[in-house]
């Protein structure tokens, strides 16, 4: 399983959503990240969405800046995203169909259950 999914949020825009599938700090696999995103040549901003780690928490999102070579440590920053936010939903479907990583995660039971039931949380 791999730690972590780059999703491609707005084509426009060409925002990168980072997904964490794992319930370690997305700085563990700063360096696999930044060597997806360098060879997707994106030079932007990323969000991370680190449900897994942090929880459903006002520290769940992470927004940082990639320079197209490495991510610039100054510009990491905890997001405020919207509840009825799209970027909400990469790592609830992936839970939906993962009943392992969902059971094994810090989530509360009343989460999971949200999950279970399709619920975007």
């Amino acid at each position: 399983m791999e730690a972590f999914d780059i999703i491609v949020v707005n084509e426009d825009k060409k925002s990168i959503l980072v997904v964490m599938k794992t319930s370690e700090s997305p700085f563990d696999y700063i360096s696999e990240i930044e060597l997806e995103l360098r060879e997707r040549c994106y030079i932007g901003a990323v969000i991370i969405d680190e449900l897994l780690h942090s929880g459903n928490t006002e520290e769940r999102f992470i927004k940082g800046y990639f320079d197209g070579k490495h991510f610039d440590s100054s510009q990491f920053a905890y997001e405020t995203v919207d509840k009825k936010s799209k970027l909400r939903e990469h790592i609830c479907l992936y839970l939906f169909s993962d009943k392992e990583s969902r059971e094994l995660s810090i989530l509360t039971s009343r989460q999971q259950k949200l999950i279970e039931h399709g619920c975007i949380i």
